[in-house]
């Protein structure tokens, strides 16, 4: 049964934003990238003005969301389907700190693009390029496009516990980490998306994200067994750094 309550995202919202806040609480981060300024964790002077555009998986949606600090929450903006699931999850990150722009592929998407391109000034960008429907890391087209039209560079992100929940729903899964274990956030390297691009051309580009995201994917997933991992080796030329901190 649907919950048409007003007040129902309010208190959901609520409720996600505590429980999540303090599960993570427990939980070690480490922060893996080729170079530790594109880190999630990173302060950003004001002289630092570039601004980017993160993808991540919507089965990780969860670990960048929480594992973030508060000053980098503040200067970031998430897209979030309109769906109701869409509007818990809006007042979860309104709470910790997010600004929120509405829409997906299925509803709102041209609106919320344009907002995107137009309202997001100092703010990074986090999209989740398979949602909200799928299929499963599956890359679409609109993150590629909106760093076609903004100039911002993407960042594939990979995330990964060593030991976690992995909660079904109808089209994906959720990976829940458990508490007091370890989390990997991996930031890989940026990619330039050129303007003006058609759309044989743009899909070139989003069949490069999607590699990224694979690849940056499976580097985290493996750290967090306990692999001995190595670079992965599309246009990645240094080992990541590691750099260990607290949410």
């Amino acid at each position: 049964m649907r919950i048409r309550s007003r007040w129902a995202p309010r208190v959901a919202g609520l409720i996600l934003s505590v429980v999540m806040r303090l599960w993570f609480a427990t939980c070690r981060k480490v922060f893996l990238s080729p170079d530790p300024s594109l880190g999630i964790n990173y302060r950003r002077s004001p002289a630092e003005t570039e601004r980017f555009i993160l993808c991540v998986w919507h089965d990780a949606v969860l670990v960048p969301i929480f594992a973030a600090p508060a000053h980098a929450r503040r200067q970031t903006c998430c897209l979030v389907s309109q769906h109701q699931d869409g509007s818990f999850l809006a007042e979860a990150l309104r709470r910790l700190g997010y600004s929120t722009v509405r829409g997906s592929s299925k509803r709102g998407g041209a609106q919320a693009l344009k907002q995107l391109i137009t309202d997001t000034d100092g703010k990074n960008i986090v999209i989740s390029p398979d949602g909200p429907r799928g299929p499963r890391r599956e890359m679409k087209a609109g993150a590629v496009y909106l760093a076609s039209q903004t100039g911002r560079r993407i960042v594939p992100g990979g995330y990964g516990a060593k030991r976690a929940w992995r909660v079904q729903a109808s089209w994906t899964d959720l990976l829940v980490p458990l508490p007091f274990t370890t989390v990997y956030v991996v930031s890989g390297e940026p990619i330039a998306i050129p303007p003006d691009q058609s759309r044989e051309e743009l899909e070139v580009h989003v069949a490069r994200v999607q590699q990224a995201m694979q690849d940056w994917t499976d580097y985290a997933e493996r750290a967090a067994r306990g692999e001995a991992v190595e670079v992965p080796a599309a246009g990645v030329a240094t080992e990541p750094a590691r750099n260990r901190a607290a949410a």
